[in-house]
């Protein structure tokens, strides 16, 4: 998808330009922040056709006209150099799996606090923790065997890391790939990914934890597979929590749910 949206901005961009050329040899002149809105009509109009996610369009919309803002405010190149490692020591995970920065606000924190039991302790593990939010919430809040963060991206894990140092239960956070560790312990998986992972989640939760255990997730359905429940958060984003259960049956007949 990363490749589609980089064309998409290409042949935005490209006919743009062509649009421009034209409208000089006809004598005529537009600002800048004209050809800038131009190119980002194009671009979502190209993005829609092309079935890309409504994030992806949202940031075809604003990248030409921001980037060219940014040119025309003459930054020193420090700063840019500086927000540019900012967006890579945060966001690495975009590219890669195709999964940003999302952080659960606090009443969705409150609200999956409320989602745990709180007459016994639990496996809790959340895949892509963040800054440790949620991992701080859960172990101040409700009684757990074990608290599990992993993180792949570099500043949010160190940030996560320090946090939990001062948290009084046992809460742990592992520079790890969600793919390269085993829920088979976990009462509880947590995520706030994106679309994109979910299908293959859901089949990694029921090849690996128990049935009965819950995956939560904060905002992406389960392509093909009907949540248990879905509670509104009522936060700022409209976030939605959807709480699937394993089901008892082999995982080979889950995951073809999660294809279907």
């Amino acid at each position: 998808k990363a490749l589609v949206a980089l064309l998409i901005q290409v042949v935005a961009t490209a006919a743009a330009l062509a649009l421009d050329c034209l409208v000089d040899l006809a004598g005529l002149t537009e600002p800048w922040t004209f050809w800038a809105l131009v190119q980002a009509a194009l671009a979502v109009l190209l993005a829609s056709a092309a079935g890309q996610a409504h994030w992806w369009i949202a940031i075809h919309s604003v990248f030409v006209p921001a980037a060219l803002l940014v040119d025309r405010m003459a930054l020193p190149p420090w700063l840019l150099l500086g927000a540019a490692g900012l967006l890579a020591l945060t966001n690495s995970n975009a590219l890669r799996e195709r999964v940003p920065l999302f952080l659960s606000s606090r009443r969705a924190r409150d609200l999956l606090v409320e989602q745990l039991p709180a007459d016994r302790p639990i496996g809790f593990v959340e895949a892509g923790c963040g800054f440790g939010g949620v991992l701080a919430t859960v172990a101040a809040e409700r009684p757990t065997r074990f608290c599990l963060g992993l993180e792949t991206a570099w500043l949010p894990y160190v940030v996560s890391r320090l946090r939990c140092v001062l948290q009084a239960n046992a809460t742990h956070v592992l520079r790890r790939s969600l793919w390269r560790h085993d829920l088979s312990d976990a009462d509880v998986v947590y995520a706030y990914l994106s679309p994109v992972p979910m299908a293959r989640l859901w089949r990694q939760a029921c090849a690996q934890m128990r049935p009965g255990t819950l995956l939560i997730s904060n905002s992406f359905t389960v392509p093909g597979v009907t949540a248990e429940v879905a509670l509104p958060v009522g936060d700022a984003t409209g976030s939605v929590l959807y709480v699937y259960r394993v089901p008892a049956q082999p995982a080979s007949a889950a995951a073809s749910d999660a294809r279907s």
